[in-house]
């Protein structure tokens, strides 16, 4: 995905790995260091994010299909874009695995 600062400056890409589970999601966040070209700057994410005062606060709508999240990212008194898009095998993998596991009545076991 990819994410901009207000006016659309500065669009930064990253790479998200995210996981639901019961409700709550995690994962890790990487993204080229912009102060420091060449590196990149690891993250958490969780719900809510331990140990912030101010989180970052995003608020997207995903497409009918799945594959893209747009919206808008807010924190304190700045605010931008964003949009996710997920990649197709992770996509297909994970529906494979959720017809393995939740039988034809739609009640997993």
């Amino acid at each position: 995905g990819s994410y901009s600062y207000p006016g659309g400056k500065a669009v930064t890409p990253f790479h998200l790995r995210i996981a639901e589970t019961g409700g709550s999601f995690s994962g890790e966040l990487i993204e080229p260091n912009l102060f420091r070209p060449m590196q990149t700057i690891g993250a958490k994410v969780s719900d809510p994010p331990p140990g912030y005062e101010n989180p970052v606060d995003y608020v997207g709508q995903m497409s009918r299909d799945g594959m893209t999240v747009v919206g808008m990212w807010s924190l304190a008194d700045m605010n931008g874009t964003f949009e996710m898009h997920r990649e197709e095998g992770v996509a297909e993998r994970e529906e494979a695995e959720t017809a393995e596991t939740v039988p034809a009545s739609g009640m997993p076991f």
